[in-house]
């Protein structure tokens, strides 16, 4: 990723996957979704003497915005989903019987490039398993959170998902951005777009 550098982190009860971007020339860092357990990032950030300089999150699901509230940083969402901030129905908290709000006041993104300190993070709109889904391309990489996976896609059977507009985004939004980018999901191992053009049965 030229100056930067990708750490993987695999966080709380859904193994959610957060990532941090690191420029190392500058010793900045932005992190990539906010999972429960995200003090072992923040143990990182500390460790390597980084400047954290912003979260950016994929959508507004409890597994990935838990760990906001142990983090006092400027922090962005789209603005569709930006309701599930404090929505416990929406972000799915309710439905395992611990409802989670948080009343922080976020970013909005919209489709267009974000400026984070030193980093240019590229916002594409891929909604279908929230209103607000998105995807970021940084030099190369996709990180899809729950819109794209290694042989799946995200679940659809939950409030506000569609199944068709997930499909319509994949499409639309990812696949034709080059067969050679790496596709960094939100939950479990990364993958590329070549193969889940040729291997995805979700998306034949």
């Amino acid at each position: 990723m030229d100056r930067e550098k990708l750490v993987s982190f695999s966080l709380g009860t859904f193994y959610t996957n957060a990532y941090l971007l690191i420029n190392n020339e500058l010793k900045e860092a932005v992190l990539i979704d906010a999972p429960g357990g995200i003090d072992k990032v923040l143990r990182f950030v500390d460790e390597k003497k980084l400047d954290l300089k912003g979260v950016i999150i994929t959508h507004g699901h409890i597994d990935h915005i838990e760990g906001l509230v142990r983090i006092d940083l400027p922090f962005y969402i789209h603005e569709r989903d930006r309701e599930f901030l404090i929505n416990p129905h929406l972000n799915l908290s309710s439905f395992f019987g611990k409802p989670f709000s948080i009343h922080k006041e976020p970013l909005v993104l919209k489709e267009d490039d974000v400026h984070i300190g030193s980093f240019c993070i590229k916002v594409l709109h891929t909604p279908g398993h929230t209103p607000g889904s998105v995807s970021f391309l940084v030099d190369g990489c996709l990180f899809s959170g729950d819109t794209l996976f290694y042989g799946s896609i995200g679940r659809t059977d939950i409030p506000l998902a569609s199944h068709e507009v997930l499909v319509e985004s994949i499409k639309r939004k990812i696949l034709p951005r080059g067969n050679d980018i790496r596709v960094y999901p939100g939950h479990g191992p990364s993958t590329t777009i070549e193969r889940e053009s040729d291997l995805n049965p979700f998306l034949r």
